[in-house]
């Protein structure tokens, strides 16, 4: 009778013990998989006409608008998934504690590589974009470095879209020295623009001062999916010599597929759109002008974005 009872206890700790092995798998499977792209280098910064008017001036309104391509964001790590918080690199000397500022951040997918026309109207550009964060008793965070907004409402990106990113900001109180935005040189063609003023600003001038801006994307749900269909897409040979095959199958090729492939740097060093048929879609890329490496192809779709690892001997 006790050997009995010894098993039945000995079978309960088995299942139980099995039971928890399931629920860790299944916690890990669930857990958030993220990924943080950074889309600007530049070292120059100012407390004006970059992000926020975080001068000690009178300039207490800002508002900028700013398009990151597809490209850079792909380049810099982003892939399709939730964009859930935001981060621009805060420097100065200066702070601003008191919890009296307004920030309001809106974003929205678009195939425009420039903004038009010059000045940009406010209320036209934010029409259509979704309210990502909204705070009315904000204080900035104190100390330099990058500054993480999360986001209110996550942003869905495709991995394909241009993403424009729109900021409007009212500060009541004054910093107590200057507070500066690390941003980079863009040009004055459209792709960023801002202004700074005493009142409200109905528009905003094309500039060249971009902030460096932090996006977290989370890939909850996709990575499984985002797997299944990699093991789908055929490139061969790999490693590679010279020229390389790639075949998608109809299932993911249902409109023209973008072919992107990046070295190690993330520098984009050739692009082709590979044609939609009902067998799918095929290409070939030369590889015989590129360095011996590791590169990464990516491929956007009408499902989304995905990446093949690619060895170049």
């Amino acid at each position: 009778m006790n050997a009995l009872v010894t098993l039945f206890q000995n079978l309960k700790r088995a299942s139980l013990g099995l039971l928890l092995v399931a629920g860790m798998s299944a916690a890990r499977a669930q857990a958030p998989v993220t990924v943080t792209a950074t889309v600007g280098t530049g070292t120059s910064a100012s407390s004006t006409n970059v992000l926020l008017s975080t001068s000690t001036t009178t300039n207490k309104y800002a508002r900028t608008v700013s398009i990151f391509s597809a490209a850079e964001l792909a380049a810099a790590g982003a892939v399709a998934g939730n964009i859930v918080s935001i981060a621009w690199l805060k420097g100065g000397t200066g702070e601003l504690t008191s919890a009296d500022s307004q920030l309001n951040v809106y974003m929205k997918s678009t195939s425009a590589t420039l903004l038009a026309p010059n000045p940009v109207d406010w209320a036209t550009e934010v029409a259509g974009a979704t309210a990502v964060y909204s705070n009315n008793t904000l204080s900035l965070p104190t100390g330099v470095g990058y500054k993480t907004f999360t986001l209110s409402t996550p942003f869905a990106w495709n991995g394909t879209s241009n993403v424009e990113v729109l900021v409007d900001w009212y500060r009541n109180g004054t910093p107590t020295a200057d507070i500066s935005w690390q941003y980079t040189a863009v040009g004055t063609t459209g792709i960023h623009a801002t202004q700074v003023n005493s009142s409200a600003i109905p528009t905003v001038r094309f500039a060249g001062n971009r902030p460096n801006t932090q996006f977290v994307i989370s890939r909850t749900g996709l990575a499984a999916r985002e797997t299944r269909e990699a093991a789908l897409v055929s490139l061969y040979p790999n490693p590679a010599h010279g020229v390389v095959n790639i075949a998608i199958p109809a299932e993911l090729a249902i409109r023209p597929v973008v072919a992107a492939l990046f070295n190690a740097l993330g520098q984009e060093v050739g692009r082709q759109v590979l044609p939609a048929t009902v067998n799918g879609a095929k290409g070939q890329v030369d590889t015989s002008h590129l360095k011996t490496g590791i590169y990464t192809l990516r491929l956007s779709m009408g499902s989304g974005t995905i990446a093949k690892r690619l060895v170049i001997e």
